[in-house]
C-alpha cells in the first residue's frame, strides 16, 4: 500500500507541475504580449530559475520541478513570442502601407505601445531624426491626411482634392512633419 501511495503522489507531483507550468508559461504570454513582447515570458522563467538557485524561493519539490519544466518550456516560449512579434509588426507595417486602418483593437493596442510609430513612419522619422522633411515625405502625409479624414468633409474619396483643399493638407503635412522644434517661416502675403 504505501509503494501505490509515493506512484500516486509521484504522478501527482508531475502532472501538477506540468499544470502549473502549463498555466505560467499561458499567463507570462497573455501578459507581455500586452506590451507586444511575448519573448520576454522567458526571461522571468530564467531570473526564477536564479532565484531558486539563490535560495531565494521556499524549497519545494513541487516548485523545484515546476521550474525544470518551465526552463524546459522557456525555449519554445522564447522562439514563439519572437516570430508573434515579427508577425505583428509586419501587418502593422503592411496595414500602413496599404492605408488600411487596422482594427479597432489593433489600433487601441498599437497607440500604447512603442510601435505606434510604424503607423505613421514619415512623421516619426522627420521629427525623431531631427531633420527637414523631403518633399516626397510632405505628399505621402498629405495624401494620408486627405484619405482618412478631410475627404469625407471637403469632398469625396473619388475625385481629386481642390487645389485649396490640397494647399491646406500641404500645410498640415508640413507642420506635422516638422515637429515641435522646427523653426516657424513667416507667411509672405501678396499686396
Amino acid at each position: 500500500m504505501p509503494l501505490i501511495l509515493m506512484v500516486v503522489e509521484a504522478i501527482g507531483l508531475v502532472i501538477g507541475s506540468l499544470t502549473a507550468t502549463v498555466l505560467l508559461c499561458w499567463f507570462l504570454w497573455c501578459a507581455f504580449r500586452l506590451v507586444r513582447h511575448p519573448e520576454w515570458g522567458a526571461s522571468v522563467i530564467l531570473i526564477l530559475l536564479l532565484l531558486a538557485f539563490a535560495g531565494e524561493l521556499p524549497k519545494s519539490q513541487f516548485l523545484n520541478m515546476t521550474l525544470m519544466f518551465a526552463v524546459l518550456a522557456a525555449v519554445p516560449l522564447w522562439f514563439a513570442g519572437r516570430a508573434w512579434r515579427k508577425e505583428s509588426v509586419q501587418q502593422l507595417v503592411n496595414s500602413a502601407e496599404q492605408g488600411v486602418a487596422p482594427s479597432p483593437r489593433e489600433a487601441i493596442a498599437s497607440t500604447e505601445t512603442v510601435l505606434s510609430p510604424r503607423l505613421y513612419p514619415a512623421i516619426t522619422a522627420c521629427i525623431c531624426e531631427e531633420r527637414p522633411p523631403t518633399r516626397d515625405e510632405i505628399h505621402v502625409v498629405a495624401s494620408r491626411l486627405w484619405r482618412e479624414g478631410f475627404a469625407q468633409r471637403f469632398g469625396s474619396q473619388t475625385m481629386p482634392a481642390s487645389f485649396a483643399a490640397r494647399r491646406v493638407l500641404v500645410r498640415a503635412a508640413t507642420a506635422a512633419l516638422s515637429g515641435p522644434g522646427a523653426e516657424r517661416t513667416p507667411i509672405r502675403r501678396f499686396q
